[in-house]
């Protein structure tokens, strides 16, 4: 389980539309992703129907001010393909990057999300949760056991 502080969430809900997390300030570090890696929670809630949803692009954008200008972040942007054979946006998947890439070097960070429906679809489930966190959150597996 990781902590997690709730001004650093870059997005958390429904993602029924294309669309853009909220503005999230690195204020505590001097260059982003240049150190230690900074890592980076994204997970689906609710998991996206295959029969709605074609794929899922992600990207992440950087700016000096919660304000913009934004510009994409090099090698951040990922396409996930959805199917019924392959669904990679279940519920439970983790279908980004583990930790900001070493390119990040502004002060402000957003995602952007890009659904691409199955032709003649809506999309109407489907749920994102996504933020910075302190510590690698890995999830338990079947043979760990704490205690």
């Amino acid at each position: 389980m990781a902590i997690i502080d709730r001004n650093s969430i870059l997005f958390e809900g429904p993602l029924t539309a294309t669309g853009t997390g909220p503005a999230v300030a690195l204020n505590a570090l001097k260059l982003p992703g240049r150190m230690e890696p900074m890592p980076l929670r994204l997970s689906v809630t609710q998991g996206f129907k295959p029969e709605e949803v074609q794929s899922l692009t992600i990207g992440l954008e950087e700016a000096d001010a919660a304000s913009g200008p934004w510009t994409s972040v090099a090698g951040a942007t990922v396409s996930v393909p959805h199917s019924s054979e392959n669904p990679a946006l279940a519920a439970g998947a983790r279908p980004y990057q583990r930790f900001l890439p070493q390119g990040v070097r502004k002060g402000w960070l957003r995602l952007t999300f890009t659904l691409t429906p199955v032709s003649g679809k809506s999309v109407t489930q489907g749920s994102i949760f996504a933020a910075l966190l302190r510590e690698e959150d890995l999830p338990y597996e079947k043979a760990l056991m704490a205690g």
